[in-house]
């Protein structure tokens, strides 16, 4: 019998819309997947018209699937797109991308990973608006608010610096009274320290946070939290008030501080949280990609630092061993019980019992991005079970999905006691 609540996200705007009543592809992948899995909910891109956002919707309901709206805030936004100008502003005036650390493929596909500040509120409005008329327009269940968040090391180390934009300097002045520069002085500090540290100064790092959160930085750091959270607040009060279920997509809690994602804050906001707990993606969100981008900004700061040293001192951080090369991070991954952990952390926050967790692990199976195995998918899944959490979201496309990790999950839960 199924204990689990589970999800999956899927992407149709490659599906030529006025094809997609034509084509009976996506029935047959939701009947795949109800009858492997008997699915709880299908969470849908938005870059369809009323008309396909309608079948997907009765599709689903013959099936007995909620669905969800996943909606993009602050990154590749639908209708919205966002130039460098307009991205976020690090302490040294760069936009959108950093010097050090920076993914090599960022721009390179489909989405751009620019991030556009919190506080400009009238780009924000414009994109609320958008968002608010998609809401009407497919009378979705829910919605799944994504890239809800600041840049993170894939965009670059200099971006877990930001922002300090006009927006920023302005609401900062009003809310503490206080000069947005003289903190933008104090994190190139930080910055600079760090080209000068040695091993037994990381030593003495207990997070992430610890890194960059230094030197009377705290307020700086608090205010970038709050201004998440204040975002994502208006567009998860909107749904609530159309009667919709409210999901958010948030990195796993050991990278999230890297973002400015506060777990308890943004548990306010909610119906349920899906941590990104990603062993095998080398792409953003990824722990892979992630710690890869991470260690390596450190190591072109300070080229001084040993990579292998460096490298256990971060896996003391997080709490699993990861391979002495960052290169192996991108072959290899890291430890599916990594998930044990992470949810530890999680239990650790005491989040309201009305903020379900529905973790997300990879399902998928794409070229030099992510290859899910039968191995590694049942490492997934008995670190699911022993951190007995409440339901999983495969992510986070049900047509990359190969039809037998479908059965190796559906398989493997109705086989649990």
């Amino acid at each position: 019998m199924k204990q689990k609540w589970i999800g999956t996200q899927i992407v149709l705007n490659h599906i030529i819309n006025n094809s997609l009543h034509r084509n009976d592809h996506l029935k047959k992948r939701l009947a795949t997947a109800k009858e492997s899995l008997d699915l709880d909910a299908l969470i849908v891109w938005p870059d369809l018209n009323k008309k396909n956002l309608d079948l997907v919707r009765e599709i689903c309901r013959d099936f007995k699937i909620k669905t969800y709206l996943w909606y993009p805030v602050l990154a590749d936004v639908l209708a919205f797109k966002i130039k460098r100008e307009q991205a976020v502003e690090t302490f040294d005036r760069l936009h959108g991308c950093g010097k050090n650390g920076c993914w090599d493929k960022l721009g390179e596909g489909e989405e751009d990973f620019l991030f556009l500040c919190p506080n400009d509120e009238q780009n924000i409005r414009q994109i609320f608006n958008q968002y608010q008329n998609k809401i009407i327009e497919s009378d979705f269940d829910g919605v799944f608010l994504d890239r809800i968040r600041f840049p993170s090391p894939a965009n670059g180390f200099e971006l877990l610096f930001s922002c300090f934009c006009q927006f920023c300097r302005k609401k900062f002045y009003t809310q503490y009274g206080e000069d947005l520069e003289n903190y933008r002085y104090q994190a190139k500090a930080v910055f600079e320290k760090l080209k000068t540290i040695d091993i037994s100064y990381l030593r003495t790092y207990q997070s992430f946070s610890d890194i960059f959160i230094q030197d009377n930085l705290e307020k700086f750091y608090d205010f970038r939290k709050q201004n998440i959270y204040q975002a994502v607040k208006i567009f998860a009060d909107k749904a609530k008030q159309m009667g919709k279920l409210v999901g958010v997509d948030l990195f796993a809690p050991s990278l999230a501080p890297l973002v400015s994602q506060d777990y308890q804050l943004l548990a306010k906001t909610c119906d349920w949280i899906k941590p990104m707990i990603y062993c095998h993606t080398s792409s953003p969100a990824g722990f892979p990609l992630e710690l890869y981008c991470f260690i390596k900004a450190i190591l072109n700061i300070n080229p001084a630092l040993d990579e292998s040293r460096l490298t256990r001192e971060i896996s003391r951080i997080i709490g699993v061993e990861l391979p002495t090369r960052i290169n192996d991070l991108l072959k290899n991954g890291i430890s599916e019980k990594i998930i044990c952990s992470e949810m530890q952390k999680i239990k650790e926050f005491d989040l309201p019992e009305k903020a379900s967790i529905y973790v997300g692990i990879e399902a998928i199976q794409i070229p030099g991005l992510c290859n899910i195995t039968e191995k590694i998918l049942k490492k997934y899944l008995k670190s699911v079970i022993e951190a007995d959490i409440k339901g999983i979201i495969l992510s986070w496309d049900l047509l990359k999905i190969p039809d037998e990790n479908l059965k190796i999950v559906g398989d493997f839960l109705s086989k649990q006691p």
